[in-house]
């Protein structure tokens, strides 16, 4: 008789059963997907790009999923996004039929612990990944004023509109007087940013802070005029449209003053995070993880991205974690500076 050597048969067999998982994982999903409704979350009402994003996602994601089940997008507004990300945390049921998008602000809200209605740690969710990688602020000043950089900011008042102190339109150009020492009149309280638009047409306000693609929407015949001056951006890197503008954190010599604006930055740096609840089954973790890469490679999704005005940039499930992790683990005294400046009003 010829005998066998037994740990070659073990090797053996843990590497045909390493060759079969893959197949047994998505065989067994696609048997808990037949059938069933995915949900997809959004944390603001029926309207806007969220509401829009939230959409798309539930009509192809779950085509890239096995099992092919249903998809359905579920409005969930309230807190300011708080809302929806405390049901996904929380409440929603942890077996893979719900997931759902992140306020880009949620976890600057958790870091700095100031809301009590924040009742998750982002950094435990299961990520799928994000849909794009930044959205660069910009302070950006009509012409008219006479202020082109910084320097003059601080010699010069300015008036910039807000839509309340909440926004980041307050909370930005706040932050740069009481560390930079600009003298911007702030005045929030407009409804909307197209009400902002229309004080800067009116002479009310110079100009505010918001993202280029908001500029370029609303007042396209402002840019190709070239009525702005950028005096100013938020973001962890320069944003290659605007080379020769300085980050907020490059304005100071500063250390925590430079990790209170690197913060502040960090909700603009999120880039639409999809998320599920924590702790559901690692096959269907995986296969919610797979189906999120395969979609943005969908054309019809990004036919549906470009009609919103949004770029597919995405990051894996890992480079979120790192930027979840960066924001949330902010050094302590940045975030003290932080909470100063928000409290002080």
């Amino acid at each position: 008789m010829k005998w066998v050597d037994s740990s070659r048969l073990r090797f053996s067999l843990l590497i045909l059963l390493g060759l079969l998982n893959p197949a047994l994982s998505q065989d067994s999903s696609a048997d808990f997907y037949r059938g069933k409704t995915l949900q997809v979350i959004n944390p603001f009402a029926e309207a806007g790009l969220y509401a829009f994003l939230a959409q798309l996602i539930a009509e192809k994601l779950p085509q890239h999923l096995p099992g092919r089940p249903q998809g359905r997008h579920v409005s969930m507004p309230g807190g300011g996004g708080l809302q929806g990300a405390n049901y996904l945390y929380n409440a929603a049921p942890r077996d893979g039929t719900v997931i759902g998008l992140l306020y880009d602000n949620m976890p600057t809200e958790q870091a700095l612990e100031l809301n009590k209605l924040v009742k998750f740690d982002a950094r435990r969710f299961t990520i799928l990944g994000s849909l794009n990688k930044r959205e660069t602020g910009l302070v950006g000043i009509l012409k008219r004023a006479g202020v082109s950089s910084i320097e003059e900011a601080k010699s010069k008042t300015v008036v910039l509109a807000a839509t309340g102190t909440a926004s980041a339109q307050y909370i930005v150009p706040n932050a740069m007087n009481k560390l930079l020492g600009t003298k911007f009149k702030i005045i929030p309280g407009y409804k909307v940013i197209t009400d902002s638009f229309l004080a800067m047409e009116t002479g009310e306000a110079d100009g505010l802070f918001t993202n280029y693609a908001t500029l370029t929407e609303a007042r396209p015949d402002w840019i190709s005029q070239d009525r702005f001056s950028f005096i100013a951006q938020s973001s962890d890197i320069r944003d290659p449209q605007f080379p020769t503008v300085p980050l907020l954190q490059e304005l100071t010599d500063d250390p925590i003053q430079r990790d209170a604006f690197r913060f502040l930055a960090m909700s603009r740096v999120a880039g639409k995070i999809v998320v599920a609840p924590p702790g559901i089954p690692p096959d269907r973790a995986s296969a919610l993880q797979e189906a999120f890469r395969k979609m943005l490679q969908d054309p019809q999704l990004l036919e549906g991205m470009a009609k919103l005005s949004q770029e597919i940039d995405p990051r894996d499930a890992q480079q979120v974690l790192e930027v979840l992790r960066a924001t949330i683990e902010t050094d302590k005294a940045a975030l003290a500076r932080v909470r100063d400046i928000m409290q002080a009003e």
